[in-house]
């Protein structure tokens, strides 16, 4: 099993992640991890591309990959998914989210950040997750990708919704 994680910031992308990847029992890839140096300094893109490239050669029939990104092999990854979970919350959800994780990890790194990168609330991340990561543009983008893979296409809406997926699956298994 292929799948992409997309969605906004705090929604949860990189626990389904995890979660799924047990499900499934394969590797999973954060985006994020090959997307930073120490600090929340970006890298370039042909290093995270490369990353990535190596991530897919390793692991070749199944993985879980979460993070948009869409300048960073964006068409391939979803081309080559079984599935596109995508994590439609609202902002507000979000936000919480995003602060709760805050408080829990303050000044630590959490499984899901790059090595060497302490969450952080700042405010301009809190306005990233509120207006910046919800253009009509990133809109459009993922509305595109609905009509596009319609057969393998999944909106969430809320964690409710998130977890009937899940029980869903495990309870094929």
């Amino acid at each position: 099993m292929k799948i992409v994680i997309i969605g906004y910031p705090g929604s949860g992308k990189s626990t389904l992640a995890k979660r799924l990847s047990s499900i499934y029992n394969c590797k999973y890839l954060h985006m994020d991890k090959i997307s930073f140096y120490p600090n929340w300094v970006e890298k370039e893109n042909s290093l995270r591309i490369n990353s990535l490239k190596e991530f897919l050669k390793e692991n070749p029939s199944s993985w879980v990959i979460d993070g948009n990104y869409f300048k960073i092999l964006f068409e391939e990854r979803v081309e080559l998914a079984d599935k596109i979970i995508y994590l439609n919350f609202n902002r507000f959800t979000c936000y919480f989210s995003a602060l709760k994780r805050a408080i829990v990890y303050k000044h630590k790194e959490r499984e899901s950040a790059p090595e060497g990168c302490k969450e952080n609330f700042s405010l301009s991340f809190q306005w990233w997750i509120l207006h910046q990561s919800r253009t009509s543009k990133r809109k459009k983008t993922f509305n595109e990708l609905k009509e596009k893979y319609p057969n393998k296409f999944i909106e969430l809406k809320n964690r409710k919704e998130v977890n009937k997926f899940i029980d869903g699956i495990t309870n094929k298994k």
